[in-house]
């Protein structure tokens, strides 16, 4: 039996619960079967094409066939609740509005303390914990020994401590200057 493909939605609906089924059995599902059926039916309003088509249960159950199978790798790129929750779970390691405004405060407080050491205590002081200087070119760039830039590192951590009341800037023990 033939018939066209505008005829093909009459054939769906006559024979509706027998593909439901046969479908059904071939995707384990009596739901998926009927969206997919219900899918190619909206399908087949799109047709305009009036050629014959041979066998028009096979056809309607092979595209059926072919709308199941999309949906499913659709439904495979939509995220599941379960997923959303474990997304939204995760923390947030970026600083909230809270911690970016304290860190600020301290960032300001430490460049005004800073501000009080003498220039070279100052540069001292920033050359030595950022590491772009050793304390020997300190010394040769301002003409001292090495004990005495270190004695400068020294009063500078001091101050700061002091102006951060911190109790013990050096740990477990005093820092060690050079007897240069």
């Amino acid at each position: 039996m033939s018939a066209t493909r505008a005829g093909l939605k009459t054939s769906l609906a006559a024979r509706y619960n027998q593909l439901r089924d046969r479908l059904a059995a071939r995707l384990g599902s009596q739901d998926l079967a009927g969206e997919a059926l219900h899918e190619t039916w909206i399908k087949l309003n799109d047709v305009n094409d009036d050629a014959p088509v041979a066998d028009p249960d096979a056809y309607i159950y092979r595209a059926a066939v072919n709308m199941a199978a999309t949906m499913a790798a659709k439904q495979r790129r939509v995220l599941g609740s379960q997923d959303i929750e474990d997304i939204l779970s995760v923390a947030d390691d970026a600083p909230g509005p809270e911690r970016i405004a304290i860190a600020r405060s301290e960032l300001a407080h430490i460049w005004k303390v800073l501000g009080e050491l003498t220039p070279r205590q100052r540069h001292v002081f920033i050359e030595s914990f950022t590491g772009t200087m050793t304390h020997e070119e300190l010394a040769d760039r301002y003409g001292v020994t090495i004990r005495l830039i270190q004695m400068d590192l020294r009063n500078a951590i001091l101050h700061c401590a002091r102006r951060a009341r911190r109790k013990n800037p050096f740990a477990e023990r005093a820092a060690r200057v050079s007897t240069r």
